[in-house]
């Protein structure tokens, strides 16, 4: 008698390239500079693989979406720490120190929840990293109301969204 195992579970890679595969009718419709900007994003989950391993969720873009946020926002506060005497205001406020993910008012709990479910992808990040990563994570809690009116159903999306709205405000900053 021959007893069937479960399916061994891909390694992130291979989940990688099979994402990268379904956006390539997106990649297509771009203009040849875009299609190298694309490529050049999605190589970057490549630094944080055993990161996007470890948060195990089900969605492969999402993952793959935290990398690159996290390599921008990488990318940005090292700009700013070359640019430190003229943005000081802004410097002082991203880089407030966290003690805890969760030292926020009780009425953050879709966010708290949200923040939680990435503390495996976090514990797969050098410790620079990590740190890095947290205060990503913490300059969200400057946009609650909006993520709290999405509800719990489109939290990631809204996470996902305030990063990208914090980071290009700061790009207009340091332009």
């Amino acid at each position: 008698m021959l007893l069937r195992m479960g399916r061994t579970i891909p390694s992130f890679r291979i989940a990688l390239m099979l994402e990268e595969q379904r956006w390539k009718s997106f990649k297509s419709e771009l203009g040849k500079d875009d299609k190298k900007i694309f490529t050049s994003m999605f190589s970057i989950p490549l630094l944080y693989n055993t990161a996007c391993t470890l948060s195990v969720k089900p969605i492969r873009i999402q993952p793959i979406l935290m990398s690159i946020t996290l390599y921008l926002y990488k990318q940005l506060e090292e700009r700013k720490e070359n640019n430190r005497n003229q943005f000081n205001n802004t410097q002082n406020k991203i880089n407030t120190t966290l003690d805890s993910y969760f030292d926020q008012p009780l009425d953050s709990v879709i966010l708290s929840k949200e923040i939680q479910s990435w503390q495996k992808f976090s514990m797969g990040l050098r410790k620079n990293d990590r740190e890095l990563f947290r205060q990503m994570l913490k300059s969200c809690y400057e946009y609650l109301s909006s993520i709290k009116a999405m509800g719990s159903e489109r939290s990631t999306e809204s996470l996902f969204l305030t990063i990208l709205f914090e980071q290009h405000k700061q790009l207009r900053i340091l332009s």
